[in-house]
């Protein structure tokens, strides 16, 4: 598995949500990303040669360009003619040289709009080619609707149980595109095997290798065994990933195809915040051991585990609960867990909780007024019942968040530098951890306490750290108004769509 996320956390440069935000590259990146995970893959880009050059440095690739991606070099003459025997030259030279055992074939808006026939066009070469060759099917708009964002945020307000979940079904910007494909084209009948998983590799976040690696030991502890490692595998793992009785997954989608083609159940983690802290590690595993008849022996396993860091944990509390956080967010749906993650799991006492949301959020992401007043309910009980005795300010004006702020002796916030002017050291917002063994939790409450320790914040040092952002549209300057204006009718058309 790569560490696609290992340099954005150790700069502190272009975090992950921000890719999303600003329209960086678009789904080609995350198709890519996919096949760049695999065990002797090659991507053919179907499309010009620009497309090609932008591609092969993408924003998931960062600072190690894609070198092995290829492209077929469609010219003018070639969209009003078609492409076809410039694209089947390519792949036999490819299989050729380069014998791979997978070749994948990503669509463009060029191969698009002219209406090639992939899947025909690699069903006739295919009988030449040693290399397995699979057709992308282009599923059109791929990134999460903006329906689907407003689904997802009045099912969190409605929901009273534990974990909201998720129930919305998007392509998920190329990188289902390509998982859809697999199931369908590479996958192929097994005999299922009891206790057995397929755990998605991709987007675990920051430090995923060491997360993966970490996960599968504890499943082997309780029985579990894994299968393969979607999609970070060899062709003949794939082949075989419906051996599995069970997909541990991120992405709902290509899941849901997997059941209806091989019938294997699934587990979504939707939302890694829902399943943080002790307590979510614990329900975790007992999520899966109750779909693989494994709950006792992983009562005991996981009950052992917890018991062999809970004196780390006592002494990083012990230190926490001599100071005051402020925490500052700017997401509605994920406050009240991180009230529950910071007073419960952490140990940290809040004593600010600020909610810093776009003035025009409520009209511009079509929020409902009652969605939107059962979410304050859902703070205000999360409040509750973490004993969290902090003092909420709602879209605080630029006094009242450094009001905020100099009540406490530290700062949660995200990567924005603009909080580290606020006067008090700024931790980094631990959800960026989220972690799924005891070990792991540990070691982050250890690296907090460190922290705590030296009075060292996120950005101390940094010039970075001294510029006057942009309060909503980050990481803006304060005085970028032309940008802002082009930020502002973006946004507004983006959320703007019928209901």
């Amino acid at each position: 598995m790569r560490e696609y996320y290992l340099d954005n956390f150790l700069l502190g440069l272009k975090p992950f949500g921000f890719w999303h935000h600003f329209s960086v590259n678009g789904k080609i990146a995350g198709s890519l990303a996919a096949i760049h995970e695999m065990e002797s893959a090659v991507p053919v880009l179907y499309g010009p040669r620009g497309c090609g050059f932008h591609y092969r440095y993408s924003a998931r690739s960062r600072n190690t360009p894609y070198y092995e991606l290829e492209c077929a070099d469609i010219q003018d003459r070639d969209v009003v003619f078609g492409a076809e025997e410039r694209l089947c030259a390519l792949l036999r030279q490819i299989d050729a040289e380069q014998r791979p055992e997978l070749i994948f074939v990503l669509p463009t808006v060029v191969s698009d709009i002219i209406n090639d026939d992939l899947a025909g066009i690699v069903e006739a070469i295919q009988p030449e080619l040693r290399s397995r060759v699979v057709a992308v099917r282009s599923q059109a708009f791929s990134h999460m609707d903006k329906s689907n964002t407003r689904k997802r945020l009045q099912e969190r307000a409605a929901c009273t149980a534990k974990r909201a979940g998720c129930s919305a079904v998007y392509p998920g910007c190329g990188y289902v595109e390509v998982m859809d494909a697999v199931v369908e084209q590479v996958m192929e009948p097994q005999t299922v095997e009891p206790r057995t998983v397929n755990l998605e590799s991709f987007i675990w976040g920051f430090g995923g290798e060491m997360k993966l690696r970490r996960m599968l030991e504890l499943l082997q502890k309780i029985g579990v065994q894994v299968n393969t490692l979607l999609p970070a595998c060899s062709l003949a793992q794939m082949r075989q990933a419906p051996r599995a009785q069970l997909n541990i997954v991120r992405r709902r989608k290509w899941a849901l195809a997997m059941q209806r083609r091989f019938g294997t159940d699934f587990l979504h983690i939707a939302d890694m915040q829902e399943w943080h802290g002790l307590q979510g590690i614990k329900d975790y595993y007992l999520a899966i051991a109750a779909k693989l008849g494994l709950q006792e022996r992983a009562e005991a396993v996981l009950a052992a585990e917890q018991a062999a860091v809970q004196q780390q944990l006592y002494s990083c509390r012990a230190l926490f609960a001599k100071h005051r956080f402020a925490l500052i967010s700017n997401s509605l749906a994920a406050l009240p867990e991180q009230i529950m993650i910071y007073e419960q799991d952490f140990g940290l006492p809040l004593g600010s909780v600020c909610l810093t949301l776009n003035p025009s959020f409520q009209k511009e992401a079509g929020v409902d007024s009652a969605t939107l007043a059962k979410m304050h309910e859902r703070i205000d009980a999360a409040m509750a019942e973490a004993g969290c005795r902090a003092k909420l300010y709602l879209n605080p004006t630029e006094a009242e968040l450094r009001q905020a702020v100099q009540e406490c002796d530290f700062v949660l916030a995200g990567s924005n530098p603009r909080y580290n002017n606020l006067g008090r050291p700024v931790l980094p917002t631990l959800l960026q951890y989220s972690v799924f063994d005891f070990v792991s939790f540990a070691e982050i409450m250890q690296a907090m306490a460190r922290r705590l320790s030296a009075g060292q914040g996120l950005h101390d040092g940094l010039l970075l750290s001294r510029l006057e952002y942009d309060a909503i549209f980050y990481p803006m300057t304060a005085d970028d108004k032309n940008t802002r204006a082009s930020r502002e009718m973006y946004t507004k058309l983006w959320r703007t769509r019928k209901k």
